[in-house]
């Protein structure tokens, strides 16, 4: 009788065969990733739709109230504006009339031979197209500019449509933002003697917002 022989030790996988597998965990993964991908965008496509759609029916269509063609400069603001520190510098001007209607300016008034107070706006004004109201457009950025707050205590402004609080960038400064028609304004203030009473701070906000708001009224 002849001894019975060890059984066979498992042949180990070919390099052939390990790669072969790790090509298809890899594409696996992939598909994986790709399939996600596809269901967080059909997601985000079908929640911007119902937003747009939710936003259309509770804000009306309205003619556009600023355009580039008669949107002041950052040296007309402050001509128009005694309250304002009067050395006025522009530090951008954004439009692109072959891509879209939209506009933005950004300006900075300083007092002159002095670094403080300092008056910064940040004015964007939205035309409107076939897809969209250029009033519609600004009171969805108005919404997502203000919700960057905590802070829904009441502005007490008495011109535009709606104001809200913008945190605060730094200690000394605040800052507020105005929706009116188819633009927003952001405004941010830093005293020339801050304190830890935030009306210092607020008080002239308010005035200088107001000066910039009257001033930048299509003429």
């Amino acid at each position: 009788m002849q001894p019975s022989r060890p059984p066979a030790a498992p042949m180990p996988p070919s390099r052939r065969t390990t790669k072969t597998g790790h090509r298809i965990a890899l594409w696996a993964g992939i598909c994986v990733a790709a399939a996600a991908t596809a269901l967080l965008v059909i997601w985000l496509i079908g929640a911007g739709s119902f937003l747009a759609g939710s936003f259309s029916d509770t804000t009306e269509a309205k003619p556009d109230k600023y355009h580039e063609t008669n949107f002041a400069s950052c040296a007309d603001l402050a001509a128009h504006s005694p309250e304002l520190p009067q050395e006025a510098s522009e530090v951008l001007r954004s439009w692109h009339p072959e891509e879209t209607k939209d506009g933005t300016l950004l300006c900075s008034f300083t007092p002159l031979n002095d670094q403080r107070p300092i008056v910064r706006l940040q004015a964007t004004w939205f035309g409107t197209t076939d897809a969209h109201a250029g009033n519609q457009t600004a009171e969805s950025t108005f919404i997502g500019a203000a919700s960057l707050s905590k802070d829904d205590s009441a502005v007490g402004l008495s011109f535009g449509e709606k104001a809200h609080w913008l945190p605060e960038v730094h200690s000394p400064e605040c800052g507020l933002v105005v929706l009116d028609r188819n633009a927003m304004f952001q405004v941010h203030y830093t005293p020339a003697k801050p304190d830890n009473n935030p009306e210092t701070c607020r008080g002239p906000l308010r005035k200088m917002a107001q000066a910039l708001y009257h001033a930048a009224q299509p003429r």
